[in-house]
């Protein structure tokens, strides 16, 4: 049984390049919560500005804050889920690090734990100027999408602000792989079986003073993949369901160049399938390093090429049993040349994903 201190409060802050932000922050959390038993961690995904050294030289001497400094397995979720496994306090709350949530709401969030289980805090969405508006329809879009999937009535699930009692940090919200970008989705999804008791609390919702945003086409892509990961009930990885993805546009691909050198250009099967192949590697290769695997993204072109040559190297066994396998199924059980590409495609792919996870892309 996990064992935590009554009535601790326990805050957890992800940073990444917030040097210009979170000095401040912790200085106005601390004056919300001074009359409280606290602790402040500060997990930080390898930041490479000075945002470890100015807590470091600030707040060095109080014993009451904490930084956790990740290399390895980095990302927003799992650095948070690290962070939430050291935590002592019989509560938790999580808030970003760029200044947009205000310590200000952090006493009204933990008032409603008296009778909650979790408290979100949401966004008043009709009313943010800090926002575009392309941004805050898609928030609301995929609210809807999330309300549905999750099977909750929440005006605000995208928040990153939210409070909530250890006992629902449970074994489930551990074991889920998901590599979004909301941890407040993992854990509404990892109580879904329990009577959770959910309570909303409108927040301030600041501008950003300093530094840039963290959305990107990578975590658009990562929080899609999340979502859909829902939709198989957690038992499939984001990270494979990203991959599958980029395998079925590798798909057209393949099939674009195949028939292309086979109708085209007059190439036997074997030939038109081989160039096909070693073609559509190279663009989920790069498709996959851009998005699925951004978190390890391989960033120098020299850097690039060694890795796809390395990719290519240890995936031989994979592409050897594609081209033989789609090569025996177009000689020996059909003439269909798409049937016969799909055969050896398939049995690449799985090979393809466990190379790629595990040797490729190793958590940095």
């Amino acid at each position: 049984m996990r064992k935590f201190v009554k009535n601790k409060l326990s805050i957890i802050i992800p940073t990444f390049n917030e040097a210009d932000n979170v000095n401040k922050l912790i200085d106005e959390i601390i004056c919300e919560v001074q009359n409280k038993e606290y602790e402040i961690i500060i997990v930080d995904d390898g930041s490479t500005d000075d945002t470890v050294n100015n807590i470091f030289k600030n707040f060095n001497q109080n014993d009451k804050i904490k930084v956790i400094q990740r290399e390895h397995d980095r990302g927003l979720l799992q650095s948070i889920k690290f962070a939430l496994q050291s935590i002592t306090g019989e509560f938790f709350l999580v808030m970003d690090g760029d200044g947009q949530h205000s310590p200000k709401d952090i006493n009204l969030l933990l008032n409603e734990l008296d009778n909650s289980d979790l408290v979100v805090g949401c966004r008043d969405l009709n009313k943010m100027d800090s926002m575009s508006e392309n941004r805050i329809s898609l928030s609301k879009f995929f609210n809807q999408v999330l309300n549905y999937v999750l099977s909750i009535k929440l005006t605000d699930p995208l928040t990153g602000f939210f409070a909530g009692k250890v006992s629902i940090l449970n074994k489930k919200f551990y074991l889920l792989t998901n590599s979004g970008f909301k941890i407040l989705l993992d854990l509404i999804f990892s109580n879904k079986s329990k009577n959770l008791k959910i309570s909303e609390k409108k927040i301030n919702f600041k501008s950003r003073n300093f530094g840039e945003s963290k959305l990107s086409p990578q975590v658009a892509f990562s929080f899609v993949t999340q979502i859909i990961s829902y939709m198989f009930f957690g038992l499939i990885s984001s990270k494979l369901i990203g991959f599958l993805i980029i395998g079925t546009l590798g798909f057209l691909v393949h099939f674009g160049i195949l028939l292309f050198n086979l109708n085209v250009l007059g190439y036997s099967f074997y030939i038109s399938h081989t160039i096909a192949t070693l073609v559509t590697a190279s663009v989920n290769f790069l498709l996959n390093n851009y998005l699925n695997f951004y978190n390890s993204k391989i960033n120098t072109y020299k850097k690039i090429m060694l890795s796809l040559l390395k990719y290519y190297l240890i995936n031989i066994p994979g592409l050897i049993s594609n081209i033989g396998g789609a090569s025996f199924a177009y000689n020996v059980l059909t003439k269909n040349p798409l049937i016969s590409s799909s055969v050896g495609i398939i049995l690449d792919t799985m090979f393809k994903y466990f190379v790629s996870k595990t040797w490729i892309w190793k958590a940095n």
